[in-house]
């Protein structure tokens, strides 16, 4: 079977850098050839002595600290941005090559970063790597290596890290178990590998090769390396209560191609899903939220959830928040694209106007009306200083496709409690009992202690209302009589 390029990035260098005892950072062998320009010195830090005796933090017995161990709490993967060149300026430097003297000092960082995933960019090139240092019988006792992999500055290799770390880790092992890159007889083997990462890796998405270890202190004379490329997935996306799946896909057309899928041949009309995704699908209408989802199925929302997180991993719904007329939203800088693309904006003109009335509202009057959505004004107001016929134009769509494209976002209203209405009570009530007064004033309304909890400025109206099975209008009613409220718009 042929092999598809299908969202993987191409491998456009791969070289392999060390710090030399006397050199520091240099760049032992690339593939190809010319695809790091080193200028004429390899090194040209003056902190090498430095960086050197940083690299060997040394614990209570005299030993080098793992990294893995001493620096549990650092993330296993960063991300850097250098652009400068370490020779005086951008055009010195080969934009087709890889400028190595602008990034040495995080090819052979410090021991914070070794053993972690590091994405360097530079000039026109992301470098991945996956710096290892070895404690030995080596100069200033300790090897430090970097096997690094180049590719476009735009590309997205998120599924290249487990391969970065997986020939870094290899490597390492090679090292400790044969002197596989320390000695001078193992470059052959090393180059062959390099060469072959690159072919194999671009051409078939995977890599097998038996790595020839004659004449090297290594226990075997070949060993296997095996490398397979995975498309990458984010994780699947948190879902709340008070989120609304709208539909991307037709649910009907979905599980007849599944069936299709699995039993490789027509599938018949009583083709059924997963039961639970069938009483899921059934009450996704793009108005309903999650909680009233499994209301309606009478299924447990945790797994309503799972059960939408599924769909939403695959591509099959959107989430956006509840649409009312008391909402406030404010228009984006991805409006322009409405303006140069042609078929998202007859996307749009068909999904925002009703059955039979396609020709009430132009294209230029949609651009405009997107436009015109301000931070500071509710829907209902934009409808009426708009003046928009709702019996033509379906207002709740059209703010459901400014959210899923990028032109409108949602502006959150975060009640904030000052005081509430029982506390000023109580300390009028006991000023007025000296005095014989207030033995008829009216008792303060009372909120359930959940609810008084998340007035901290940390949940939205929209949160509120669906734990408490209430409108915006009326929570909003009930939290003023309650005590002094903020609402803080963001």
């Amino acid at each position: 079977m042929a092999f598809t390029n299908s969202g993987f990035p191409e491998i456009r260098a791969i070289f392999l850098a060390q710090f030399h005892p006397d050199q520091g950072p240099i760049v032992r062998m690339s593939v190809p050839e010319d695809a790091v320009d080193v200028g004429e010195n390899a090194y040209t830090d003056t902190g090498a002595t430095n960086r050197s005796s940083g690299l060997r933090d040394t614990g209570a017995m005299g030993r080098v600290m793992s990294p893995s161990s001493n620096f549990a709490h650092e993330p296993e993967v960063v991300e850097l941005i250098k652009r400068t060149s370490a020779r005086g300026g951008p055009n010195l430097v080969d934009s087709n090559k890889i400028d190595f003297n602008s990034i040495q000092t995080l090819i052979i960082p410090k021991l914070t970063l070794f053993e972690r995933l590091i994405t360097v960019n530079t000039g026109r090139f992301k470098v991945m790597c996956y710096p290892v240092a070895i404690e030995g019988n080596y100069a200033r006792n300790v090897f430090i290596f970097n096997m690094c992999f180049a590719f476009d500055i735009s590309a997205d290799t998120k599924c290249y890290g487990p391969v970065v770390k997986r020939v870094g880790s290899l490597l390492k092992e090679l090292e400790v178990t044969g002197r596989l890159l320390s000695d001078v007889a193992g470059t052959r083997a090393l180059l062959t590998m390099m060469r072959q990462l690159v072919n194999k890796l671009n051409d078939h998405g995977e890599y097998q090769i038996e790595l020839d270890l004659k004449g090297l202190s290594q226990p075997m004379a070949s060993t296997g390396i095996s490398i397979k490329l995975f498309p990458y997935y984010e994780n699947p996306a948190t879902i709340e209560a008070f989120h609304v799946p709208v539909k991307l896909v037709d649910f009907d057309v979905a599980r007849r191609k599944s069936a299709q899928t699995v039993y490789q041949q027509h599938a018949s009309n009583d083709i059924m899903w997963d039961l639970v995704l069938d009483k899921v699908a059934e009450g996704i209408d793009n108005v309903n939220h999650v909680r009233r989802i499994a209301r309606q199925a009478q299924i447990p929302e945790p797994t309503v959830v799972l059960a939408l997180q599924h769909l939403d991993y695959y591509g099959c719904i959107a989430l956006v928040d509840i649409f009312q007329f008391s909402n406030v939203y404010e228009a984006q800088a991805r409006v322009k694209d409405v303006m140069r693309n042609g078929w998202l904006q007859r996307e749009c003109h068909a999904y925002v106007t009703r059955d039979g009335q396609a020709g009430t509202v132009t294209l230029e009057r949609l651009i405009q009306l997107y436009a015109t959505v301000r931070q500071r004004r509710t829907v209902a107001e934009w409808v009426v200083d708009n003046c928009i016929d709702v019996e033509r134009f379906d207002v709740r769509r059209f703010i459901v496709f400014g959210v899923l494209h990028g032109m409108l976002r949602r502006v959150h209203c975060f009640p904030v409690l000052c005081t509430s209405v029982e506390s000023s009570h109580n300390g009028s009530s006991r000023t007025g009992s000296n005095s014989g007064s207030g033995s008829g004033d009216e008792e303060p309304l009372k909120l359930e202690p959940r609810v008084v909890a998340m007035l901290d400025g940390t949940h939205h109206l929209d949160e509120i209302c669906v734990a408490e099975n209430k409108d915006a209008a009326a929570m909003r009613g009930l939290l003023d009589q309650y005590g002094e409220i903020e609402y803080v718009h963001l």
